[in-house]
């Protein structure tokens, strides 16, 4: 089963993200940030999308073709029920899986 990715711009909310959703569930992973200028612009965030947002949560991430695993802290593997998430990516052709992945290393740094 693969995992839906798109990348977001909200400049009305102040905050870019990478979104995962697992259309057969609901289930969703976002990684935020906020723009330039804003209060927490140096930290990301990791959250469900309902969740309070769990700040510096990736202890390390990689990509093996299509797939993206994330290694959690504590915190974070509580909320995502396991210490490493891992799952298979597919896009809607606006961005790329390679361009996600660069969106996902920018955002975590």
């Amino acid at each position: 089963m693969a995992i839906f990715g798109s990348y977001e711009r909200h400049v009305d909310l102040g905050c870019e993200a990478v979104v995962f959703l697992d259309s057969e569930s609901d289930a969703c992973v976002q990684i935020q940030r906020d723009l330039p200028g804003g209060p927490r612009a140096d930290e990301y965030c990791l959250t469900t999308g309902a969740s309070a947002p769990v700040y510096d949560a990736v202890t390390q991430w990689r990509r093996v073709g299509d797939r993206f695993e994330f290694a959690l802290i504590g915190r974070a593997a509580r909320l995502f029920g396991d210490e490493v998430i891992s799952f298979e990516v597919v896009t809607d052709g606006e961005v790329s899986v390679d361009e996600l992945a660069e969106h996902v290393e920018r955002l975590l740094r």
